[in-house]
């Protein structure tokens, strides 16, 4: 046998392996065997959707939620797991889709029309969250008005009977950070991020009202009308100026506390010293970025109020007062960006319900004769008719 003349055919060798998809990776994470979750492959799933953006925001919370209504209640423990560290580590392209009808329809799918004496531990988690994403991105976010839809399924549970438990303060302190302080090249890129975002998610439903928005919206992306660009280094401004009245609201209430009297325990001094911390390192580097000479002066000035309050604050809390080095440096001059100061003591917000048992009230079912909540779009009707499109099938 000549072995020269024999053929085995081209073995056809693939020049790459196909890379896994972000469904790969969350089927990995909601792996029926696993008895917790695998928080490290949980975050490198939220890692992975704001590194591709695209489609990955759309294409996990389709899966996510897919998941959560599994048969098997671990797997959709574990879903809701991985949908809680995506929302807390996930910026707004994410948070569009979780406010997306489709997709808050699809995550209370199992819930009865009338509401179970002690609900499942699935549906506690999912009313948590509801509660917890009201509460924090749909009050705090500066894209908040694309996000009304969780406004309207909570109250859409709340019309149905279901009772929503305690918010847990400190799982939404991760929603609304302390520091939310940003350059104004941070802010511009932040819309932009949002723009695309937007733009895409728009395109994608296509309906005739929804490619309008589409077509003005890249008008505004594209900059046709500079008249409408948001001024960022106004925008950065007024936060500066929030910043500073805190400090010295801060200030002020240290300068009223006696000898004697125990502060910092969980009170609205730790609050306050906390944010002003916060946002210490955050000023520190615009400082040694900023060009501008006004505004590196405006800067300095804020950071050495901070230094000075935070000094007495400790101070107080060591038992020495009058320390005569407590002394405010004079605040930095009014911005010139014709802003109205902002009134800041304690932003109590809108009227709310007790938490864990939370109440019907008239508005709901007939639009009018109690508060109203500054963060929903303006009303179409009764609540009732703004409820439309939300459902459980």
């Amino acid at each position: 046998m000549n072995f020269s003349t024999m053929s085995f055919g081209t073995l056809q060798i693939p020049s790459s392996l196909p890379k896994p998809t972000i469904q790969s990776f969350i089927e990995r994470a909601c792996n029926p065997q696993m008895v917790e979750p695998d928080l490290a492959l949980d975050l490198e799933i939220a890692d992975l959707i704001n590194q591709k953006k695209q489609n990955y925001p759309r294409d996990a919370a389709v899966h996510i939620v897919r998941l959560i209504n599994h048969r098997n209640p671990n797997v959709s423990m574990l879903a809701l797991t991985l949908l809680d560290i995506c929302v807390k580590n996930c910026g707004y392209p994410f948070h569009l889709q979780i406010a997306t009808k489709e997709f808050l329809n699809e995550l209370v799918r199992k819930f009865p029309e009338k509401p179970p004496v002690v609900p499942n531990p699935i549906q506690l988690r999912i009313l948590e969250y509801i509660q917890e994403w009201k509460s924090t991105i749909c009050v705090s976010s500066r894209h908040k008005d694309d996000l009304h839809y969780i406004n309207y399924m909570y109250k859409l549970l709340l019309h149905k009977g279901y009772v929503f438990p305690e918010l847990d303060d400190q799982s939404a302190a991760v929603l609304n950070p302390a520091d939310t302080l940003k350059s104004p090249d941070e802010l511009e890129e932040e819309d932009r991020a949002a723009q695309a975002a937007k733009l895409q998610e728009l395109i994608r439903r296509g309906t005739p009202a929804d490619l309008e928005e589409a077509n003005e919206l890249m008008k505004v992306m594209a900059g046709y009308d500079p008249d409408v660009k948001p001024d960022y280094k106004k925008q950065a401004g007024e936060e500066l100026e929030r910043i500073q009245r805190k400090a010295i609201l801060l200030n002020d209430m240290l300068n009223n506390v006696k000898p004697g009297e125990v502060i910092g325990e969980g009170d609205i001094f730790e609050e306050l010293s906390q944010a002003c911390k916060a946002v210490q390192p955050k000023i520190q580097k615009l400082i040694s970025e900023e060009e501008d000479s006004e505004s590196i002066d405006q800067l300095l000035n804020l950071n050495d109020i901070i230094n000075t309050v935070l000094k007495k604050y400790q101070n107080i809390l060591n038992g020495v007062f009058n320390d005569p080095n407590d002394a405010l440096p004079p605040p930095p001059p009014p911005s010139t960006t014709g802003s109205q100061p902002e009134s800041w003591l304690i932003d109590l917000g809108d009227s709310e319900p007790q938490h864990g048992q939370i109440q019907i009230t008239g508005d709901l079912i007939d639009g009018g004769g109690g508060p109203s909540n500054n963060n929903d779009p303006p009303k179409t009707g009764t609540l009732i008719d703004d409820l439309i499109g939300l459902s459980f099938n």
